[in-house]
């Protein structure tokens, strides 16, 4: 059910306000987490959409009551609200442990549980490719995407250096654990546009999520960066068209939180006891190619109930997706932003003079 929370909000151990997004995911939540534990404990859910950014955030939890109970948050907001003491510390020994390990923290992919939040889910950036566009081989490696000379034609990339720069080390050959160490060096820096110079003349930059996917499709582009869940939707639609390079994946984290001034802390422990159990895990997963963060989860993933697509080959978290992928580091990026978005724009002028490469403006980073 989808309403604002009262301005004035009092304890209610049968009532949960839950701040998360909307679309398909927010949808997702509401059949896979929100109606089973209404239906379970009698416990009403209130569903409020928020942008899902730190700005939008930060004021509603701070309030005394909080105008949420549960929050879902990226890493990079959580890490930021943990900080400044607004968040819930989570013990990770409440959770349920899944058949066959000793506790849910062993259950749980590397960075899923942290002092003030559980995670629940993963989303990417991959690279997405025309199958068609190729007579020979296919991409099957991230370094395929400077390969130009096997892989001839357009690449579209985030129009800023924020992704590209880490697919670019990726595709050097940077493994995924020293990519960020590299980067904060000048000549990591360097590095990672010597990689892109390779491309220069063939990307295409794009702001809107939809494009890379709507460019594939409509042979502007042969590869394209573009993010798993449209990747997906798009794969689905035009199965021989559309496949997925994994290698190389740039994954982030969804996880529940509970804002330090929450009216109703019992209840939301409880829910997000329930909501990352893996049986809920999964039921979420059948319904978005968003990768369960419980690796019993993902062994419970089926087919989509409606399309009738067997969902695991689109899971960022599936353990083969996982091999060479990427963790992103949004606080990296927040300390070091600045100084390479100057970099960027620098070597993109130089790099359109140089070589004509397509430019949409002066980069703006897609979020």
């Amino acid at each position: 059910m989808l309403a604002g929370p009262s301005s004035a909000r009092a304890e209610d151990t049968n009532a949960l306000v839950v701040a998360t997004f909307g679309g398909a995911y927010g949808q997702s939540q509401e059949i896979a987490y929100f109606e089973p534990f209404t239906q379970a404990t009698g416990t009403k859910i209130t569903m409020e959409i928020y942008d899902g950014t730190l700005a939008a955030i930060k004021a509603k939890i701070a309030a005394s009551p909080s105008a949420y109970d549960v929050v879902d948050l990226s890493l990079g907001a959580l890490t930021a609200l943990c900080r400044d003491g607004l968040l819930e510390p989570i013990e990770a020994s409440m959770l349920d442990a899944s058949p066959g390990a000793p506790s849910a923290a062993d259950d749980f992919l590397a960075g899923g549980l942290r002092a003030c939040g559980v995670a629940s889910v993963a989303w990417s950036t991959a690279i997405a490719f025309d199958r068609r566009a190729f007579d020979k081989a296919q991409p099957a490696k991230i370094g395929d995407l400077l390969d130009t000379k096997r892989f001839p034609g357009k690449r579209a990339l985030p129009n800023g250096p924020r992704y590209t720069l880490e697919l670019a080390l990726l595709a050097d050959g940077v493994e995924p654990d020293a990519v960020y160490s590299e980067l904060a060096t000048s000549a990591g820096q360097d590095r990672a546009l010597k990689a892109l110079d390779k491309i220069k003349a063939d990307i295409i930059w794009w702001d809107k999520a939809q494009d890379p996917v709507n460019w594939l499709m409509e042979k502007k582009a042969v590869m394209a960066a573009g993010y798993s869940g449209r990747i997906f939707r798009a794969s689905v639609g035009a199965p021989q068209r559309l496949d997925t390079l994994w290698d190389g994946q740039i994954y982030n984290l969804d996880l529940w939180a509970i804002p330090k001034a929450a009216a109703n802390k019992d209840a939301a422990k409880r829910f997000i006891i329930f909501a990352t159990e893996p049986a809920r895990l999964a039921a979420q997963a059948q319904l978005i190619a968003y990768g369960p963060m419980r690796k019993s989860a993902i062994a419970l993933v089926g087919k989509h109930p409606k399309i009738d697509v067997e969902m695991k080959p689109y899971l960022p978290t599936a353990p083969e997706h996982l091999k060479k992928a990427l963790k992103f580091d949004e606080a990296w990026w927040s300390e070091h932003g600045a100084e390479l978005a100057n970099r960027f724009q620098a070597w993109r002028e130089q790099a359109s003079t140089a070589e004509g490469t397509q430019q949409g403006g002066a980069p703006n980073q897609p979020q």
